[in-house]
């Protein structure tokens, strides 16, 4: 389990994230949704170090969380283009878990088996589809076991087949009981995978609901507003 407890984030005189509190179980999808500049990008950056934390306090499985319990999917896939599949999937567990080289490869084969890329070991980034391409980052997070895996915005760029195929894989993830933060724009994404909503408002949760409660009865104005003005509700 993912426990945030009153977190806020400075940037210079700027207070981005102002006592941000919630939890996330074990295979549970949590989407974070709001207006840009809302604070979403800086609590993902803040959870995965990328950020300081001004105050508050971050556990998982009731411990404080340190950088490798957590994967992160980012934006665009950000594959190393000079590097083939499996070199993409197998490098971090060489690098950062000092695996041998016939350990890692064999680690990486099974998880890109598994993602119905073994075909592809040998491609590089830059002949790959953009679904090709987002499971190939999903695969090299997952090889190193994290706690608690994080996406930003993972079906941007992508047409509607290839975002229910990373719809699936997300929910097959979870179901093998980790923890999942969202944050997105892609607001139908949202509604199709996620077991709750955070809406974020000026650095605050405004609204901590279940998916459909949040779509269809919004209780607060910001959130009844920023539905409206996306044609959802």
């Amino acid at each position: 389990m993912l426990e945030v407890e009153n977190l806020h984030c400075t940037l210079g005189t700027n207070e981005i994230l102002q006592g941000i509190s919630f939890t996330i179980s074990g295979g549970e999808i949590v989407t974070v949704v709001g207006k840009s500049g809302a604070g979403k990008t800086t609590l993902m950056r803040v959870l995965c170090g990328l950020e300081n934390i001004s105050r508050g306090t971050v556990c998982i499985r009731g411990k404080k969380a340190c950088h490798g319990d957590y994967g992160l999917v980012q934006q665009g896939c950000c594959l190393f283009e000079h590097m083939t599949v499996l070199k993409n999937v197998s490098y971090a567990l060489q690098a950062v878990r000092k695996f041998s080289t016939e350990k890692a490869r064999a680690i990486a084969l099974d998880m890109l088996a598994q993602f119905g890329l073994k075909d592809k070991i040998t491609a590089y980034p830059n002949s790959l589809s953009g679904g090709q391409k987002q499971r190939v980052a999903i695969a090299r997070t997952l090889v190193m076991d994290p706690k608690v895996l994080l996406f930003d915005e993972p079906t941007s760029a992508l047409d509607p087949e290839m975002t229910n195929d990373v719809v699936n894989m997300i929910k097959n993830i979870a179901s093998q009981g980790i923890a999942i933060l969202i944050v997105t724009h892609d607001l139908a994404m949202s509604r199709k995978i996620s077991d709750r909503i955070l809406f974020l408002e000026g650095g605050k949760i405004v609204e901590n609901r279940p998916t459909e409660e949040f779509f269809l009865d919004p209780h607060s104005e910001q959130a009844k507003s920023f539905l409206k003005n996306m044609a959802l509700f």
